[in-house]
């Protein structure tokens, strides 16, 4: 009867391994679930104990990769977060199905669509195959794999409940994936507009006033206030053409260095809630996002003080990160997180009072979890609300801007065909 090596852990996150005799894997498997234990890896071996061919090339493959320090600047920020809530959705099937968890790795870095991400998955299943956790295996990329995704999964390794945390962890990346392409169809459309005035605007300047420059130059009548102003702009803008460029090109450097110091970051954060319109759905969307992770780390079995360290960068927003990190030491140091919430003066009234009734009833996760699915609902009906409203004021902002431009250059027509008709005009 053929022989199997298995690595597995117990309800406490503890590492196991032996071998197993029996006649099929399935076998082993039931041996485990009677032994409380969550398999991690099992290898078929021979009648005398030889591993398989698979599991020795596994093992050899595992050592001969690249530094991970050049794979991290190879992969940032190029696997999107809706890859990685597939990954958990997929994951978590297989767990529920019983498939352990080396072989499901491998399975869904074998058949994900997103390439580079699957790469990364072959990793992470050579990291447990050897033994590691599958939250440190993660961890070791930061870039893909959050810190809140590897806290849950750190959480249900710890409980014994991987196969039901990881459910609940899919099922908050796709909602959270779900709501920021919502947020990101809101804004999409008037950043288009925006850039396509700019277009429009330097076309005018640079091409067109030019040549209505050139016509009105060659007659000796006063021009209009409007038609000067335009005109000198113009002039202004393609005389020093090169210094424009310039001083463009430092403005922008200027400000993304600004926005790398984290008061410049946390100054232009603040200045997106006042930003009319689009403010409100910012604050929401931040919000929504802050209940949910809180929630469900808070249900998962998470310490409060480490979710709070994780959530920070979250929201997306670095003041309410800054509001989460004080809202955190007053945490630590005895205060309850309702009022440390509100003595910091970001949090709304509905989101403070839902989490102090969450602390009195025991229920913190639950209202938080509800609280977030108010929100949710709000931010989908400002969505809803703004892509009606933004398209036609867009539209007659654009088009009350260049038809000022185009009364400002034919204005002096009118008086040049009056100036014509009293035979006053004379061409130089």
């Amino acid at each position: 009867m053929p022989s199997y090596y298995y690595r597995a852990r117990d309800t406490f996150g503890r590492a196991h391994e032996g071998v197993e005799v029996a006649a099929s894997e399935d076998e082993v498997l039931r041996a485990l679930s009677q032994m409380q234990l969550t398999p991690v890896s099992i290898e078929a071996r021979g009648m005398n104990g030889a591993g398989s061919a698979a599991g020795r090339l596994a093992v050899a493959t595992s050592h001969e990769r690249p530094s991970r320090g050049l794979l991290q600047r190879l992969f940032r920020r190029s696997v999107q977060q809706g890859s990685v809530a597939l990954f958990a959705r997929q994951l978590a099937t297989m767990m529920s199905a019983g498939l352990p968890l080396v072989r499901a790795l491998r399975s869904i870095a074998r058949d994900h669509s997103d390439r580079r991400l699957s790469r990364i998955l072959g990793h992470v299943s050579d990291d447990v195959q050897k033994g590691e956790s599958l939250a440190t295996a993660l961890g070791r990329h930061p870039e893909v794999f959050s810190d809140v995704l590897v806290s849950l999964v750190h959480t249900g390794e710890v409980s014994g409940s991987l196969d039901e945390v990881m459910l609940q962890t899919a099922g908050y990346l796709e909602r959270a994936e779900l709501l920021r392409l919502k947020v990101e169809a809101a804004l999409r459309y008037p950043t288009f507009i925006l850039s396509f005035a700019g277009c429009v605007l330097a076309a005018m300047f640079f091409k067109i006033v030019p040549m209505f420059s050139d016509i009105y130059a060659r007659f000796g009548v006063d021009l209009p206030v409007p038609t000067k102003l335009l005109l000198a702009i113009s002039h202004a803008l393609t005389a020093n053409a090169l210094l424009v460029v310039v001083a463009a090109l430092a403005g922008v450097i200027a400000f993304s260095a600004w926005l790398r110091s984290d008061e410049g970051r946390a100054r232009f954060d603040a200045m997106k809630f006042k930003v009319p319109l689009f403010g409100g759905l910012v604050r929401l969307y931040a919000m929504t996002r802050y209940a949910r992770t809180l929630g469900i780390l808070v249900g998962s079995g998470t310490n409060i003080l480490h979710a709070l360290r994780v959530l920070r960068p979250v929201p997306g927003n670095r003041m309410i990160g800054r509001a989460i990190e004080d809202v955190s030491q007053k945490v630590e140091g005895g205060s309850s997180l309702s009022r440390a919430m509100t003595e910091t003066g970001v949090f709304p009234d509905m989101l403070v009072q839902m989490t102090a009734t969450g602390e009195e009833t025991g229920r913190l996760d639950e209202m938080l979890s509800r609280t977030a699915d108010f929100y949710e609902q709000r931010v989908t009906a400002k969505v809803e609300g703004l892509s009606s409203l933004v398209e036609p004021v867009a539209i007659v902002l654009l088009g009350l801007v260049i038809a000022l431009m185009l009364v400002a250059l034919y204005l002096p027509i009118f008086n040049l065909g009056h100036a014509m008709r009293s035979g006053i005009l004379s061409p130089s």
